[in-house]
């Protein structure tokens, strides 16, 4: 087993509580919602037998997804004050979670992994946030700093931790079916390394709002 990916969620909530003070108001609900990670991760390490129905964990990861949809879609939402941007965001996360629920009841069924739904998730995710990325850098000029601009940080690592998920879970059923050991590490890893992007990215962005907000308060 990798814990890799849990450390980086750990230091995501330390560095999260950290700055919590000197956050804007969009990147708090960063703060509920890595501890609710944490406490997921943890308990899915230890004492996963607590989280198993029907031989099964997937429930639980059905419903983080649908958690992570809903938190970063209203995250990439809060980043545009337009009505119009704005509801597009928040219609793709309708989108969403209706995929998310057809798959559930109708697919796969409640006690296991949804691909389908988790799939579409990172599609939509993945799409929000290259589309805010590109706006974003056809202005750069606009952000001297681009590189030490939170939601630019954010939106990156989401960008990257979407893709990467996507192709964990597009081949997930194919790995399943091979039953060999080598790719399931090699599967894991790969999810590992898609936690890695978002997590470290948004250590970074909150490492950024508390260290600019020092940098002025000494000026």
């Amino acid at each position: 087993m990798f814990y890799l990916s849990f450390v980086f969620e750990l230091f995501a909530l330390i560095t999260c509580v950290h700055a919590y003070k000197k956050l804007d108001s969009n990147f708090k609900i960063f703060l509920p919602f890595l501890v609710f990670v944490v406490i997921y991760e943890f308990t899915n390490m230890f004492f996963q037998k607590f989280l198993l129905l029907h031989h099964s964990n997937g429930w639980c990861n059905n419903l983080e997804g649908i958690i992570e949809l809903v938190v970063y879609g209203q995250f990439i939402a809060s980043l545009d004050k337009g009505k119009q941007y704005k509801m597009r965001v928040y219609m793709a996360v309708v989108i969403g979670i209706a995929i998310t629920l057809i798959d559930i009841f109708f697919i796969h069924s409640f006690w296991t992994l949804g691909t389908t739904a988790i799939i579409a998730q990172n599609i939509i995710l993945a799409t929000m946030s290259f589309i805010y990325l590109y706006n974003v850098i056809s202005h750069a000029d606009e952000y001297p700093h681009l590189l030490i601009f939170p939601p630019f940080l954010v939106a990156t690592g989401l960008l990257l931790y979407s893709l990467t998920s996507y192709f964990y879970y597009a081949s997930f059923d194919n790995l399943l079916a091979k039953n060999n050991h080598q790719f399931f590490m090699i599967a894991h890893l790969v999810c590992e390394i898609s936690c890695l992007y978002i997590y470290t990215f948004l250590s970074i962005a909150f490492i950024c709002f508390a260290r600019t907000q020092t940098d002025s308060e000494i000026q």
